[in-house]
């Protein structure tokens, strides 16, 4: 049988995830309940009237929730990289959200529309005051990970000796990397609802 065989790949994958279960138990609770939060505003807004902004808001919601739980169950087998993309995909469709919950005319637009440029996206939120450095960052950073290059070589292979390198194909369980993860999610689904206003 091949070495990396779907088969052999789906144990590998089934052992990171076992080892990610003493990460997971550990901010279960944090997730778990960023989860249910999301849930009860998702009913809020699916009560409220139809309309083209809510229709919108409902459709970007789902868009991001499973963003997050795709990275979620993907940091969990050791894709890091791949769950990097899905935070990636995740701060896009948050920063969108903002949008039409300031200017609900952007859920028309949105309507008419076949591409939206995150740039275009953020630009229009700092002339509404709202603080978008953090999540400029954090797609910047995202998008170095994501994109061929030496970033994401960390992600792809581990030094073993100073001459010799094992490629981590199906992924790998690397404590931090996970931790850091399982940290991050249940912050963005909390930031999904509330676009954060510049103080100053």
């Amino acid at each position: 049988m091949p070495h990396y065989s779907l088969e052999n790949l789906r144990v590998h994958t089934q052992k990171v995830r076992l080892e990610s279960s003493r990460l997971l138990s550990k901010h279960g609770q944090e997730l778990g309940e960023a989860f249910h939060k999301f849930s009860e505003r998702f009913s809020q807004l699916e009560s409220e009237p139809k309309s083209v902004t809510r229709n919108v808001r409902m459709l970007l919601a789902c868009k991001f929730l499973n963003h997050i739980y795709a990275a979620l169950l993907l940091s969990e087998s050791g894709m890091i990289v791949d769950s990097i993309l899905c935070e990636r995909n995740a701060l896009e469709t948050l920063a969108f959200h903002w949008l039409v919950c300031l200017d609900p005319l952007e859920a028309e637009i949105y309507n008419q529309s076949s591409r939206i440029q995150p740039v275009d996206v953020r630009r229009k939120l700092e002339k509404l005051g709202v603080e978008v450095s953090s999540l400029r960052d954090l797609y910047a950073s995202a998008s170095e990970v994501s994109h061929v290059g030496r970033a994401s070589e960390r992600f792809q292979s581990q030094l073993e000796s100073p001459n010799s390198w094992q490629l981590m194909i199906g992924g790998a369980f690397s404590d931090r990397d996970i931790d850091e993860m399982f940290k991050f999610l249940p912050v963005l689904m909390h930031l999904f609802w509330v676009p954060q206003i510049k103080t100053s």
